[in-house]
């Protein structure tokens, strides 16, 4: 792939109005970028596993499988032993780094909070964390 050329991204910059603190975040990302030598297949995957993992999203999710599917939680439908994860884009930054696309099993259910201890093995464990139904995917098993 060729060098971008950084007229050209300024001006799409300008005529987007990209802030000033993101416009030179993305300069600097250039600066980078033209350095190396991407074939198309390549650069668009480095594109789109950089930005999920800059935003605290995992690249490894939990996808549905022979036994079951993931369906979003509903407030009222969620019970003790449950198996639940968090969603891939609830959150962002470290939060996300630490919560998102994780896997858990409920132990408990007070005042609409869903109460869970992690059970895929991942650091840090989580243990009695509390969330919303909402930032919550539920596993079904096929019948």
């Amino acid at each position: 792939m060729s060098e971008i050329d950084m007229d050209w991204v300024r001006e799409q910059m300008t005529l987007g109005q990209v802030k000033q603190s993101a416009g030179t975040s993305i300069l600097r990302l250039f600066e980078v970028w033209n350095t190396m030598n991407h074939t198309e297949k390549s650069a668009k995957e480095a594109i789109e596993v950089f930005s999920k993992l800059a935003l605290g999203q995992p690249i490894f999710f939990e996808e549905d499988d022979e036994d079951g599917y993931w369906m979003p939680a509903q407030p009222g439908a969620i019970v003790v032993t449950d198996k639940v994860r968090v969603k891939r884009d609830r959150y962002t930054g470290e939060l996300g780094v630490t919560h998102n696309g994780r896997v858990c099993k409920v132990v408990g259910v007070r005042y609409g909070d869903i109460i869970v201890k992690s059970i895929d093995g991942k650091n840090p464990i989580l243990d009695g964390t509390h969330y919303s139904p909402h930032d919550l995917e539920k596993f079904y098993l096929n019948e």
